[in-house]
């Protein structure tokens, strides 16, 4: 596959980030690519010589981070040594700093075509930081974002290969939305999947974040609009088996269920990159997928 040929795997280490890696190892021998995995040694809670509120010299401070650098090192070295990771050319990547703003930086920096990190990791508060830095990591990205929750419906077999019959591809008949298509067909031809076009009419009001709860009667002529321009859209993808699915509701819980009753292997969706007052106002349904999302998500940022 010639779009996935050189990939870069996030881990913290957990077996959340390492079932990740298994992903990726995956795409990597689809594609006969390279995979390059980074760990970051988050420096956040380090400002001014303080660390949580508490006042450190710099003598035992660097101590401390060299301490930290050593460990990390060592356990990424063991990480890519792993059994179900042989065969794959792996390089390491010690980084330090934000952890989302790293793992974005170096996926820039060594021109990845894939970036693949688990939503969740280890846990108690570090699995709600290493969920936070997916979050960030999606916003971030300019490359497509690979998404694995772990364990939920998955796509990888016991012999860590790929099986993916079925992807959803959800539109909202935007451009953005739309940008999607071709990696969704790629893939849906890579693997013999069929792609389930799908669109939500929303029926909350324009800004859903402030009235979750508040709902409108749903058009019915919205909904056979959707329905038409579904099918043909599913009309001009060549190669493919396609099936269209229109329903009312809140986007990302409506999808949600219908990943999970569908049995969807994988979610190809766009995500418009927002920030600040409009991620505010309206939030981002790509990320709501993610976190909803009973399957992996590839979000996918329009360029331009």
């Amino acid at each position: 596959m010639s779009e996935f040929k050189k990939i870069l795997c996030a881990t913290d280490f957990s077996e959340y980030s390492e079932y990740a890696m298994r992903y990726a190892s995956a795409f990597a021998k689809i594609s006969e690519g390279t995979i390059d995995c980074v760990h970051v040694v988050d420096t956040a809670f380090v400002k001014d010589g303080l660390v949580d509120g508490v006042y450190v010299s710099s003598a035992d401070l660097q101590r401390s981070l060299e301490s930290i650098r050593a460990a990390a090192e060592k356990e990424l070295e063991h990480f890519i040594r792993k059994e179900h990771f042989l065969g794959v050319d792996m390089t390491p990547h010690l980084r330090e700093g934000h952890a989302a703003a790293e793992i974005v930086k170096l996926a820039d920096d060594i021109g990845a075509d894939l970036l693949i990190i688990a939503t969740q990791g280890r846990s108690g508060l570090e699995q709600l930081m290493f969920g936070g830095t997916c979050d960030k990591v999606l916003r971030l990205s300019k490359m497509p974002v690979l998404a694995i929750k772990h364990p939920e419906h998955e796509a990888l077999e016991e012999d860590g290969s790929l099986k993916i019959d079925r992807i959803l591809c959800p539109l909202d008949f935007s451009e953005f939305s739309h940008s999607t298509l071709p990696l969704a067909t790629e893939l849906a031809r890579q693997f013999g999947s069929t792609i389930v076009l799908a669109h939500v009419v929303d029926v909350r009001f324009d800004y859903p974040e402030w009235t979750a709860q508040v709902t409108m009667n749903a058009s019915e002529h919205l909904s056979q609009s959707a329905q038409e321009n579904l099918e043909g859209v599913a009309s001009e993808m060549e190669g493919v088996n396609t099936e269209v699915f229109v329903t009312t509701g809140i986007p990302h819980r409506a999808l949600a269920d219908k990943i999970k009753e569908d049995g969807v292997d994988l979610v190809v969706i766009a995500t418009h990159g927002r920030k600040g007052l409009a991620y505010a106002l309206l939030g981002s349904v790509a990320e709501k997928v993610v976190r909803a999302a009973s399957c992996p998500v590839l979000t996918v940022r329009p360029s331009g």
